[in-house]
């Protein structure tokens, strides 16, 4: 049970209870792909066919053996998480007191926590081990190679600049993703106003009557969309996955097939009165979610020093 309660005694606002500031929606699960509902502690997403190439046959030959290609075969798999959660106990006699009603502000602040372990479940699949193999076994940690050093477009470290936007398209480029399909580059507020800093100034072709900028905010630039989400949040279980440590932090990107989400279930809710807690009321809210990398070629981050 909440030991704040009884604030709300004396002190109400229009009778109306609000949400301290934080993040409440989500915003990076739904932008992920869903492969498939309950089922199996270990989920198979994905039979992966590989890239072979071409075999050369003479216009001379007569009668010559076809050769044939030895063609890889891969399968993807998502494991089953602990599942997230969030419980409160509305106690009878506070209830009574109150000026409002507690149970419904305290289911909007559990919906609030579970939306935010959908993003989280997002960070943590995205810099997490990929299973693949044939029974899920092989564990493929995140490409080390798929970085943008901290200092790319300067001569030192520095925040997120139109040199690291590039340097990521081109990443993805050169590994043979599709041109035309959607990618998403996550910012902070932070590394939005470092980058719009630079492209106010820098070329008219990024002004406010482009697409890449509208009424000052950033919609798109070489193929990116930019969803604004503080990824350093302290109420992330993986916030530490996204610092890279000596004042810089890790600034995700992936091609829009790159990540997907598998979902045992989705929000739950529920309202119960518990006899044995003298008819207190358990507000409770949980969700069982995982997210995973498809492809080491779809995704990457940029170092970006914290200004």
């Amino acid at each position: 049970m909440s030991q704040n309660v009884p604030t709300t005694f004396v002190t109400t606002f229009q009778n109306n209870m609000r949400l301290a500031l934080q993040q409440n929606q989500a915003i990076l699960w739904p932008l992920l792909e869903e492969r498939g509902g309950p089922g199996d502690e270990l989920k198979q997403l994905d039979d992966i066919i590989g890239a072979v190439k071409s075999m050369k046959g003479s216009n001379d030959g007569r009668h010559g053996d076809t050769q044939y290609a030895n063609t890889g075969h891969e399968r993807l798999y998502v494991a089953k998480p602990d599942f997230d959660y969030y419980a409160e106990l509305v106690d009878k006699n506070d209830q009574v007191q109150a000026k409002i009603q507690l149970d419904s502000g305290y289911m909007r602040a559990g919906t609030a926590t579970i939306n935010r372990a959908k993003d989280d479940a997002v960070i943590a699949g995205f810099f997490g081990t990929m299973l693949t193999g044939k029974s899920g076994t092989v564990q493929t940690p995140f490409p080390g190679a798929n970085v943008v050093p901290v200092d790319t477009g300067a001569a030192a470290a520095t925040g997120l600049n139109l040199a690291k936007v590039k340097a990521a398209a081109k990443m993805l480029g050169q590994a043979f993703n599709d041109p035309a399909e959607e990618a998403y580059m996550v910012v902070t507020a932070d590394d939005k106003m470092s980058l719009l800093d630079e492209l106010m100034v820098t070329s008219a072709d990024f002004g406010a009557s482009g697409v890449e900028l509208r009424e000052g905010q950033l919609r798109r630039l070489f193929g990116f969309t930019f969803p604004e989400m503080e990824t350093e949040n302290p109420l992330f279980w993986n916030l530490a996955l996204v610092d890279a440590g000596g004042g810089n932090r890790k600034t995700p990107f992936w091609k829009k097939s790159g990540m997907v989400r598998a979902t045992w279930w989705d929000l739950f809710t529920s309202i119960d009165v518990l006899p044995q807690k003298h008819h207190s009321k358990q507000i409770y809210a949980s969700f069982s979610g995982a997210a995973t990398r498809t492809d080491s070629g779809k995704v990457g981050y940029i170092l970006n020093k914290r200004t």
